[in-house]
């Protein structure tokens, strides 16, 4: 069954099962999620598209204006839908009215006065990666960790974090990919906030780089650190504790398992490691995909684990941060996609008969 085949099955399954005639995806991420990786987007900081898909049992049509119909057509991947063009002195919300009639129908966004998509679309639907986009993941993932690397390795004692900022931006769309997040710290800084926007501060010993990279809708999330100079031991200390934390989430990330069951595992592993309270500093991460995360996992989540589902666990301890994506198999086991190369340090972690290789602070 081809890519686009197997998402119809899921939509129809899913359009029958809410008695529906028709579902409207005009988000970034539904939109590259059913096209293949399909880019709907012109203003780089909306969630919306100028175009929106529409599928009925039967067709499958896109809709935009005559401004983007052209382009669209013959740059995204919509072979096998129906473009339909409406001028674009009318809103959306008419030339999609005209265009359902009658039909019941629901949308991933506010538009024509449609009710918001019923249930859970993305477990029902959207979280297990079909064989293409886990290609087009690893694909994504390599690029963006090669990224990275090159700005770390690039780094200089004085670099200002949006200069680094700047730089990380730009091996990301060289390779195609849009920064969808981009968080650059250094010293003191990344000791005082988990979500460190880049500043005009510059660089003295520490430095961390996260970057969450989007290509084909799908989203790769990733953090790198720096240290320039001798690393203090307490320093190296945390960062394996995090690693061991990781691991800990990573070991407790099974398939049918609660995503909440899950973080209990972290939660548990911190107090292990003598950091029982920086839990709860940041959030811990969890399902990713065509999302940065689907939701941030809580305690108290009952949502199920899927096979096939994309995973991004971010452990912190003040001064220090682990993260990496990973598509979790069918039997448990863990593609990382945006898995370190060679080039870069390693640690060992251990934790329950595993042993795993982790990105190392690296040494400049």
């Amino acid at each position: 069954m081809s890519d686009r085949a197997e998402k119809l099955t899921r939509i129809r399954a899913y359009l029958k099962q809410h008695k529906l005639d028709a579902v409207v995806f005009g988000t970034r991420a539904n939109f590259a999620w059913m096209t293949g990786g399909g880019d709907n987007h012109v203003v780089s900081q909306s969630e919306f598209g100028i175009a929106c898909a529409v599928v009925t049992a039967r067709q499958v049509s896109i809709l935009t204006t005559n401004i983007e119909a052209e382009r669209i057509k013959n740059e995204e991947p919509v072979s096998g839908c129906t473009v339909k063009a409406y001028p674009w002195t009318e809103s959306m919300d008419e030339a999609l009215k005209k265009l359902l009639g009658s039909k019941k129908a629901a949308a991933d966004f506010p538009v024509a006065g449609l009710k918001t998509l019923p249930g859970d679309f993305n477990a029902e639907v959207r979280a297990q990666l079909t064989p293409e986009a886990q290609r087009q993941y690893k694909s994504l993932g390599r690029d963006c960790s090669l990224a990275i690397e090159t700005v770390a390795r690039s780094l200089s004692v004085g670099d200002s974090g949006q200069q680094v900022e700047a730089d990380l931006a730009r091996h990301l769309l060289a390779r195609g990919i849009q920064p969808f997040l981009i968080l650059v710290a250094f010293d003191d800084r990344l000791k005082a906030y988990r979500h460190p926007t880049p500043t005009v501060n510059h660089l003295r010993h520490q430095a961390m780089l996260v970057v969450c990279g989007q290509r084909h809708g799908l989203i790769a999330n990733l953090t790198r650190l720096v240290h320039f100079g001798p690393i203090p031991e307490d320093l190296l200390k945390r960062h394996q504790a995090a690693c061991t934390i990781e691991l800990a989430l990573w070991q407790a990330t099974q398939v049918g398992a609660s995503w909440g069951s899950a973080l209990k595992a972290g939660i548990d592993q911190y107090k292990k490691q003598g950091f029982a309270k920086e839990w709860e500093l940041h959030h811990q991460g969890g399902p990713t995909g065509y999302s940065g995360r689907d939701f941030l996992v809580t305690p108290t989540e009952k949502r199920l684990i899927q096979p096939q589902q994309a995973v991004a666990w971010n452990p912190s301890i003040t001064g220090t941060k682990t993260e990496d994506t990973f598509i979790l198999g069918a039997e448990n086991e863990r593609l990382v996609v945006t898995e370190a190369s060679r080039n870069w340090p390693t640690i060992k972690v251990s934790l329950n008969g595993e042993t795993v290789e982790r990105p190392a602070i690296l040494p400049r």
